[in-house]
């Protein structure tokens, strides 16, 4: 799901997704760098502004509530008919967990950096203005 978000936009056509993905598999050669697939996923963070960093991570944030609100929860007197699909289970909800603790922090750190410029701007204004 992440890799849609930041990979293959709606608006995005199939040959520049492609010239995308051989642009990527290029520069990472160039790097010696293996990527997994959660590296993939935000390996293109940094090259973004703020605000659009904010609205990936926003997105993604949505997909994550939405997976977690999807997994029903076992209650835990409720017997357990597959082990393995129970661990299957219990894995993704803890990684979705955790990916939605992290992201709450991303979130709260870029709305506060952008929040941080919008207060410097006015003041480089004015700053230019009285010199």
């Amino acid at each position: 799901m992440w890799q849609i978000i930041c990979l293959c936009l709606p608006a995005v056509t199939r040959s520049e997704q492609q010239r995308f993905f051989t642009l990527f598999r290029e520069a990472l050669r160039a790097y010696g760098r293996e990527l997994t697939e959660m590296d993939l996923s935000l390996f293109f963070l940094h090259t973004l502004s703020l605000p659009e960093a904010l609205t990936v991570l926003e997105e993604r944030l949505r997909l994550v509530v939405r997976s977690l609100e999807q997994m029903r929860q076992p209650a835990e007197d409720e017997p357990v008919q597959d082990i393995k699909q129970w661990m299957i289970d219990g894995h993704l909800r803890a990684l979705l967990e955790a990916e939605h603790t992290w992201l709450i922090q991303a979130i709260t750190r870029l709305q506060m950096q952008l929040l941080d410029q919008d207060l410097d701007q006015p003041m480089i204004a004015s700053h230019s203005h009285t010199q």
